[in-house]
């Protein structure tokens, strides 16, 4: 048993061998022992048994060991259909329709045998490694009843492919018309690259009512009239008008569709994605069965002649069915024939229909011994295939040193394939030494002969200074014949270089043109560029809705980038609904994949309990994760955390750290704190030279809280020589960010003409300004100059307004001014209790005017 590759409520599926062959190996948990668990795996294992077909998943055994099952079935090398399309494997409509042929090919024959699939959907298709069709999990099938369905039974399956005969029935008939049905769906996640039918529904009893009353997920624009016509039969409301799976002529239509297409076109146009290049023609007969691949072959050698013949006949009846369809079986009588007459292309070919049971008997050693037999005799294209197997350990055990053997045999006869496969095994020291310079020769080779493949890595190779001379020039040129076939690595890395102007001349415009191809090619990496361009108005017209619809796209694809992207555009509102769960959502996702920012920015959501449940420990987690990747807001912020003690235990040395690495990255809080640290010896040294240094570097990034604490530092000559005249501009350049200390520090500068020119007026105007984002010194103080009428109107009333504010915030100079109006009955009514309690709340913070009005108020019994 080896790794695991995938897994399920029922359980796990592990890669398995036994021998040479490969198998899944798929364990069921049994956690509750129950009669139903029991059924359902008996009866897939029953079903299995009985089902020999080249498009069903093959079955080998059961094992049972206490409450746990496994079950082994061949191993199906290309994931299941949906991996294929979220992973953009499947990319063509001819391959798309093969596929789907070959679906209602599996469908047409368990109808045949009585069985009704029930659970038909992407993630049940599986493909060999050449994207054949394996249909699998078989747990909800039943046998037929003789009326069609199954009246007894409950609503089973996955809701959103259920037939409308069954999304709303209390007693659903299952019947052979409902697997028709949900092969629609499967073509649909196909045409539309979704695997989730009605994503933006969630609510089952809407999607239910809305397949009932016959609505239907939309196929894309671009989806031939065949495929649509199919869909289209296989969503019928009224089960009697949708096809039977045998009636299914897909592959008819694709020649239909394109009646200026020769016969070998269409062939190889069906086949187009299978990664099959078949040089004979491989065509559609009736069913061969062969037992033993070389059963012919002695006897044609010794009569060549009679064997020409027979092949020649053979390949006229194999047209004559491709051309009149007359029926679904992908015949490959003519590579037999071939094969047995010495053609070493037959011979590849042969070798690729044994390895996938094509109507002859499935034989791995005879796949791979036809597949040598012309390698062995100079075959560059069978050499290549062997490679890939080796690679791959396909059929023979992995070798990286035979497959790259393979490969040179093939590249050194031209083949560009082989030439860029060997030239990746040499990037990558696979099977070879390391050699970067020898990939560049390779990847050469091949680019030359157009391969787009080897193009792009040869683009890569010139633009990361690999094996050549860094050149961004000659990584434009690469990338532009690669991305001019349509390669979307090579395109999203061309619009890279028109963003940044490296090798061409910079074109936001034409960034966004290649991006925007390859976006449409589901390049994520491009798709969060593109989005970029959006957001940024680089290129295109600005648009956050435009934006936002790429960055999604990226988002689904799993970029990092794009998810934490998407979670700033919900933090901040906008063009989405602001919504703190929504980011944390996008955050986690992207946080979890490492990126930094995302990191950072849910530490902060978790400090703050914003879309999330308050937690400190969970903020310092966040953030020493960024951090640790030299996020510099990370590293602040977790300095922070330590300075207060908030989710981690208290430490100035530990806050010291995070701060300097952080301030080395010209991050201005860090700066400005570290400055602090210095000033005060928390953590560190005293040294007031340290801090002017920091605060410098701090407010010189426009910091307000540095350029405040530089001005303390001149105005007290610490750290710096003394200086009124740089203290104040300062003072200035902070104030004029609202920093409320400057603003009202600037006011006592004013007051009091220190190296500006002596100006109540413009103290009153900066003590306001302090003031009323609740400074309780510049209140205190504006309270004064209302009472004095220095630089204002004078005004009782509106020095009791200023002295009340600064002494609920417990400034003391103002409870003691506060007293003294109460007891003169200054824009107050007159009271000596009032009086009191204020002077008490000063004399308890050390005001010794307070004290001194205090005791003359006892002293003359006055309040007591």
């Amino acid at each position: 048993i080896g790794k695991r590759i995938g897994s399920g409520s029922y359980g796990d599926v592990f890669q398995g061998r036994s021998n040479t062959r490969k198998a899944a190996i798929k364990k069921f948990r049994l956690h509750q022992h129950t009669t139903e668990q029991v059924d359902t795996i008996e009866r897939e294992v029953g079903l299995l048994e009985r089902l020999r077909y080249r498009h069903i998943i093959q079955f080998y055994s059961v094992h049972r060991q206490g409450n746990e099952f496994s079950l082994v079935t061949d191993f199906a090398e290309g994931g299941s259909l949906k991996q294929a399309i979220e992973d953009s494997r499947v990319t063509g409509w001819h391959a798309k329709s093969r596929i789907a042929q070959e679906i209602a090919d599996g469908l047409a024959y368990i109808h045949h045998e009585g069985i009704l699939h029930r659970d038909l959907r992407s993630d049940n298709v599986l493909l060999t490694g050449l994207m054949e069709v394996k249909l699998c999990d078989f747990g909800l099938a039943v046998v037929k009843t003789s009326s069609g369905g199954h009246s007894t039974e409950l609503m089973r399956g996955p809701f959103r492919w259920l037939a409308p005969e069954l999304v709303l029935s209390e007693r659903p008939r299952y019947s052979a018309k409902s697997d028709m049905y949900t092969l629609g769906m499967v073509m649909w996640e196909m045409a539309a690259m979704c695997t989730v039918p009605f994503k933006a529904v969630s609510n089952k009893a809407v999607v239910a009512q809305a397949v009932y009353r016959g609505q239907r997920e939309q196929l894309p624009g671009d989806t031939p009239a065949y495929y649509r016509r199919w869909v289209e039969l296989c969503w019928k409301r009224d089960p009697a008008e949708r096809p039977h799976a045998i009636k299914v002529e897909i592959g008819t239509d694709v020649l239909l569709e394109n009646p200026g297409t020769s016969v070998a076109e269409a062939t190889n146009n069906f086949r187009a994605d299978s990664q099959i290049a078949p040089d004979d023609t491989v065509t559609r007969v009736a069913s061969l069965e062969v037992e033993r691949e070389d059963w012919a072959f002695p006897w044609l050698r010794r009569n060549p002649r009679v064997g020409a013949a027979l092949a020649t006949v053979l390949v006229l009846m194999c047209l004559h069915a491709l051309v009149f369809e007359l029926n679904h079986s992908q015949g490959i009588a003519s590579v037999c024939m071939a094969t047995g007459l010495g053609g070493t292309t037959a011979q590849s070919n042969f070798g690729i229909h044994l390895s996938n049971g094509d109507h002859f008997k499935q034989s791995d050693g005879g796949a791979g011994r036809w597949f040598i037999k012309p390698a062995n005799r100079l075959l560059a294209l069978a050499q290549n295939h062997v490679g890939n197997l080796y690679e791959r350990g396909q059929y023979v055990e992995q070798s990286h040193v035979e497959a790259a053997k393979c490969y040179t045999m093939a590249a050194s006869q031209g083949n560009s394939v082989a030439q860029r496969n060997l030239g990746r095994m040499y990037m990558n020291g696979r099977g070879v030494e390391q050699s970067d310079f020898k990939a560049v020769r390779w990847y050469t080779k091949a680019a030359n002969q157009g391969d787009a493949d080897a193009q792009y890595n040869l683009g890569w190779m010139c633009k990361n200074n690999r094996g050549v001379e860094q050149s961004d020039i000659e990584a434009a040129k690469w990338f532009t014949k690669a991305a001019n076939q349509g390669n979307p690595d090579a395109q999203y890395n061309l619009g890279l270089m028109y963003s940044d102007g490296g090798g061409v001349i910079q074109s936001d415009v034409e960034a966004v043109r290649w991006f925007t191809k390859a976006s449409k090619q589901r390049n994520p990496d491009a798709q969060y560029n593109l989005g970029l361009m959006y957001s940024d108005g680089r290129g295109v017209e600005q648009s956050d809705v435009k934006a936002i619809k790429w960055f999604a796209k990226a988002a689904n694809q799993e970029n990092p980038n794009a998810q934490y992207n998407l979670g700033l555009m919900y933090l901040y509102g906008g063009e989405v609904i602001q919504s703190d769960v929504e980011a944390v959502r996008w955050f986690t996702k992207a946080a979890s994949k490492g990126n930094p920012g995302a990191q950072y920015n849910l530490g902060r959501m978790y400090s703050d309990g914003g879309g999330v449940k308050q937690s400190d420990v969970e903020a310092v987690k966040w953030y020493t994760k960024a951090a640790s990747q030299e996020n510099p807001d990370a590293q602040y912020s977790l300095g922070v955390m330590y300075n207060t003690g908030r989710g981690v235990e208290q430490s100035d040395v530990e806050a010291v750290k995070w701060f300097t690495k952080a301030a080395n990255q010209r991050n201005p809080n860090a700066q400005n704190n570290l400055g602090v640290m210095y000033m005060n010896g928390q953590g560190v040294e005293q040294s007031d030279v340290e801090a002017v240094k920091w605060f410098a570097k701090a407010a010189c990034q426009e910091n307000p809280d540095a350029q405040y604490n530089l001005g303390v530092m001149y105005k007290d000559g610490r750290g710096v020589a003394q200086s009124d005249a740089e203290a104040v501009k300062c003072f200035a350049k902070a104030a004029n960010q609202r920093n409320s200390m400057a603003q009202y520090n600037l006011g006592l500068m004013y007051k009091n003409g220190r190296s500006v020119l002596q100006s109540d007026l413009e103290a009153v105007r900066w003590y306001t300004k302090a003031a009323n984002q609740e400074n309780p010194n510049a209140q205190n103080n504006l309270g004064v100059m209302y009472m004095d009428g220095q630089g204002v109107a004078q005004s009782d009333v509106e020095a009791v307004k200023w002295f009340t504010k600064a002494a609920s915030q417990e400034n003391p100079n103002a409870q003691n001014n506060l007293g003294v109006m109460y007891k003169d009955g200054r824009g107050v009514e007159q009271s000596d209790v009032e009086a009191i309690k204020w002077y008490t709340k000063a004399v308890s913070q050390g005001n010794p005017d307070a004290q001194y009005n205090l005791e003359v108020m006892y002293n003359s019994g006055r309040g007591a």
